[in-house]
């Protein structure tokens, strides 16, 4: 999962404007931030003048704040942290001033209606100057704490990365998984509790109940129906991921043996996955590869045999995008943008794309040239192109059209990406690819382990921070909420016991970084709804998993209509726009389509064992 960075995409969203990383439109006009007003009142002018002002005033508004927070994230130091934070309470002053002023309208038109609604939602921070800069300072120090920590000497990318991916040692696993925690979650719970008051003031002082609910507050929907509609889809795909996991706890069993691996109640073991959270299982494939005498599909052996380097893998994805109709990436992206890990500072490793305007595009990526990192360049260029397509657009439609839009758009072409025929015709797999059952359960296996695997983790993370926003959770019961939710929704046990002085969530970027989750969900299940709308246009004949868009320019054409949209339309108008009025909300569906070969070969190899786990 990764973090895209945009000024209209984390504030349009409800994010507290005083989250640091954050990069927007920048055209190199210097502007003293939170001086002159854009309107004292109505009366000054029509809606339509005063939204003209603020769309030119954000184009401007926070170059300072984004190249500060870009300097910060890309070298770590308390001297950058301490200019990222005071680029940022400047940019809070002007935020402010402009939901004040925007007040005294109401529009004539739809667009200035949706414009003025989408300038209340930039708000979140506390009234309080002070309240700002401890937000801000607690912020910087929680990101700091997680990316820098270490343990045994070695950083979470790529040491203990790849030991929780290659090393089969069950002991080694284990201490790599709870030392990780061991070394971030327990410095970061006590700034957290003061974050979450500190977050909920800034909701209350803006006219939310909790932060969460700000949060929710920008779906076009109302927060109880967005919730239902999560929780519908959710229960969609729960029997697809029930079947895998009885599949994989089996196939464990047999490697690490029963009585470690088949635990109580249906639990299997968490950190015997593969991912240091369990939400990506793809790592393990080998030990799960159904058939293995059909080649499986990890093209990291062929990446490093061509001397594929980051370079050269970020081309590779670009001409993908390329294939489609679409522009190159501009040439500041390659000069730019921080592809490899440097040698000589610490800086957050966390793959994000991030726009700084008039097509200022970066990456900021400590690429390695495996299959995972080439999928992860897929993604965080979607992310780019997205950004690319609305740069017409003002700047408060600047922005996805919900927040999971932004996070699917490169995702669905990555279910072009994995598909043999695609990766055989660009070098990345040599040899026969066999048209068979056998390889397609091979296929779809290997997809599943990444997208299905996902499902639960990407809901169980807001459900847990909601909680605690809404105050259902209090800090004594922080990580005993969360080992709950990650048993009821993953089926998986901490391997080690936990007290309640143990901070599981703070081991998790997006936590200490103040990144909403749920975003993920949705696009773990929008990236196939886009992908069936666009097989269907490129005239696809044949299951829906083995599509692949590549070089077919109508379906490009037809995805870039939404993704000039930015934010001007609701996210289900979008959606309408991108499926040509076929799905107008999230439905499971096309997920549970493209896996359907998959899911009825789990059926019959689950026959006989016992699947599913105490929920309660």
């Amino acid at each position: 999962m990764k973090l895209l960075v945009s000024f209209q995409f984390c504030l349009a969203l409800g994010i507290l404007a005083w989250v640091l990383p954050v990069a927007i439109s920048a055209n190199g006009a210097q502007i003293v931030l939170g001086t002159e007003p854009i309107e004292q009142t109505a009366k000054h002018g029509s809606a339509k003048k005063f939204l003209k002002r603020v769309n030119k005033r954000l184009d401007v508004l926070s170059a300072e704040t984004s190249e500060a927070a870009w300097a910060y994230e890309t070298n770590i130091t308390d001297h950058n942290s301490d200019l990222a934070t005071e680029a940022q309470l400047k940019m809070n002053k002007a935020l402010m001033k402009i939901i004040a002023d925007s007040s005294g309208y109401k529009g004539k038109s739809k667009s200035e209606k949706r414009q003025l609604h989408l300038i209340k939602l930039l708000g979140g921070m506390p009234d309080s100057k002070d309240d700002q800069k401890e937000l801000a300072d607690l912020q910087a120090e929680m990101t700091k704490i997680y990316s820098t920590a270490k343990y045994l000497g070695a950083p979470l990318d790529p040491n203990l990365t790849d030991t929780l991916a290659t090393s089969r040692d069950y002991d080694v696993l284990l201490s790599t998984y709870i030392g990780w925690r061991n070394v971030t979650g327990p410095f970061i719970k006590p700034l957290y509790e003061k974050f979450v008051t500190l977050s909920n003031q800034g909701a209350h002082d803006n006219g939310y109940d909790d932060a969460g609910a700000l949060w929710r507050a920008g779906y076009d929907m109302s927060s109880e129906d967005f919730t239902e509609l999560i929780e519908k889809v959710w229960n969609q795909v729960l029997p697809l991921y029930e079947q895998l996991h009885c599949y994989v706890r089996a196939k464990l069993a047999e490697k690490y043996g029963k009585d470690r691996v088949e635990l109580e109640d249906g639990f299997m073991p968490a950190h015997l996955l593969g991912n240091m959270w369990s939400q990506d299982w793809s790592h393990i494939y080998d030990l799960l590869i159904p058939y293995t005498d059909v080649l499986p599909i990890d093209v990291t052996p062929e990446l490093v045999k061509q001397g594929y380097d980051a370079y050269s893998m970020h081309r590779l994805s670009e001409s993908f995008y390329k294939s489609l109709g679409y522009d190159p990436l501009p040439q500041t992206f390659w000069t730019k943008s921080m592809l490899t890990r440097p040698a000589d500072r610490e800086v957050v490793c966390h793959a994000s794309a991030w726009d700084f305007g008039n097509d200022d595009l970066r990456i900021k990526m400590c690429t390695t040239v495996t299959q995972e990192d080439l999928l992860t360049i897929h993604h965080e260029q979607g992310h780019l192109y997205y950004d690319h397509h609305y740069r017409k657009q003002p700047a408060l439609y600047r922005d996805a059209a919900a927040d999971f839009f932004h996070e699917a758009i490169g995702d669905t072409m990555e279910l072009s990406v994995v598909v043999p025929q695609h990766l055989k015709e660009i070098g990345l797999i040599k040899g026969d690819i066999k048209d068979s059952p056998e390889q397609t359960i091979n296929a779809q296996l290997a997809v599943a382990l990444t997208k299905i695997a996902v499902l639960p983790w990407v809901y169980l993370v807001d459900q847990w921070r909601w909680k605690v926003f809404s105050g259902e959770v209090k800090p004594e019961d922080y990580q005993t909420a969360w080992i709950k939710l990650v048993e009821k929704y993953q089926g998986l046990k901490r391997p080690y016991p936990s007290t309640p002085d143990d901070f599981d969530p703070g081991a998790k970027f997006h936590i200490p970084a103040n990144v909403p989750y749920i975003r993920y969900f949705g696009a773990a299940l929008i990236q196939f709804q886009f992908h069936a709308a666009l097989c269907k246009t490129a005239g696809h004949e044949g299951p829906l998993h083995t599509c692949s868009i590549y070089g077919n320019k109508k379906a490009g054409k037809q995805f870039a209509k939404m993704l000039s949209l930015g934010r001007s339309k609701t996210w289900q108008e979008a959606l309408r726009t991108a499926s040509r009025g076929e799905f107008d909300t999230l439905d499971g569906g096309p997920i549970l389509e493209y896996f359907t070969p998959l899911r009825e070969w789990l059926e019959k190899q689950n026959e006989g064992r016992t699947c599913g786990w105490k929920k309660d």
